[in-house]
């Protein structure tokens, strides 16, 4: 069985079944870098190569869309990619944060992004920060913060100002406690209410509304199918009359167009999905538009303020990694020509 086909197999086996994730191999966290060096020229390249547990966020300052990392059959990634007006450019700057999959990523309003944790080789779970500038990457020097986890919900709310992420898979199991970070520090809020622990859950921010969106996720004993809103400091529970089957591993973005979220993908019973799911504020509806992306997993999906559409790259399909781009435009699916 190749690496991909393996991880696939122990993700679905963490985030399915309920199994802790497995504790980090002890090593040495290394120090915080110092400002960045100037990146140098950006090269356009075709495209990311194929890979699964990438993570993905719009970059509205500088209106692209941000892709770090995933993993393949070879190993973990470790490189920089951006899209804007229909191409990818791969960044050449140095030093990156280390190799990694299932990272939480988001910007934070003030014209960068943030990136959190992940894990390596699909065991060690990281706790590091990092920051995108639009051309180079800075550790942040961000402890005390979360624990070492993968796997999380992260995203911007736009009403408080701050980077929000919620659970997650860690070295004692999934985790249900909220972080929020804002002026390079990362502070635990303590809500009245919170959803029940979990992993591999989607989140998008809904600007009409002014709320964070969180749907789904691996919880203990199976598969979550419930919604929550985050909204003035607090977690809510929201009880639409529709939903989308429970699942893991689906991603979702707010599509500018219509003024709604949409959600792909994730796994069901085990089984990758391809059915595309709208919110429109106060209920889910099943999209069926025609020739959908393949089925896959842990799609990496964004917002692309380029063009005002929803980009979706990769994830793990029904034969292993995957490494096409599809574009939601319009209530369709289209593929991209990069």
């Amino acid at each position: 069985m190749n690496r991909a086909a393996l991880l696939l197999a122990a993700a679905l086996l963490l985030i399915g079944c309920g199994t802790p994730a497995a504790a980090p191999t002890p090593t040495a966290t290394p120090p915080p870098a110092g400002p960045s060096p100037a990146a140098s020229a950006h090269r356009l390249v075709p495209r990311p190569a194929l890979r699964l547990y990438a993570s993905m966020t719009t970059d509205s300052a500088h209106r692209d869309v941000l892709l770090f990392g995933g993993g393949t059959q070879a190993g973990d990634l470790d490189d920089t990619w951006t899209w804007a007006d229909g191409r990818w450019t791969q960044s050449e700057a140095f030093p990156v944060p280390p190799p990694r999959g299932l990272a939480g990523l988001a910007e934070d309003g003030a014209g960068r992004v943030v990136l959190f944790g992940g894990e390596q080789g699909g065991a060690r779970t990281l706790d590091d920060t990092w920051i995108w500038d639009g051309t180079a990457w800075t550790r942040a020097a961000a402890a005390p913060g979360p624990s070492r986890r993968s796997a999380v919900a992260m995203g911007y709310d736009a009403g408080s100002r701050q980077v929000l992420l919620f659970g997650g898979a860690g070295v004692d199991g999934r985790t249900a406690d909220t972080w929020l970070f804002a002026a390079g520090r990362w502070a635990e809020a303590r809500p009245p209410a919170s959803p029940p622990a979990r992993s591999a859950a989607a989140m998008a921010y809904d600007p009409v509304r002014g709320q964070l969106l969180l749907f789904g996720g691996a919880g203990a004993s199976g598969d979550l199918g419930d919604t929550w809103a985050w909204a003035s400091g607090s977690w809510h529970p929201l009880h639409p009359a529709t939903s989308p089957t429970p699942r893991s591993g689906a991603a979702m973005a707010w599509d500018a167009s219509t003024g709604r979220i949409v959600l792909f993908g994730g796994v069901v019973a085990g089984q990758p999905q391809n059915d595309t799911w709208l919110w429109d504020g106060s209920d889910w509806a099943a999209a069926a538009p025609p020739g959908p992306p393949p089925a896959r997993a842990f799609p990496a999906v964004a917002a692309d303020p380029s063009s005002g559409t929803v980009l979706l790259f990769g994830g793990q399909g029904t034969a292993g990694a995957l490494g096409d781009a599809w574009v939601w435009r319009s209530g369709t699916w289209g593929t991209t020509p990069l």
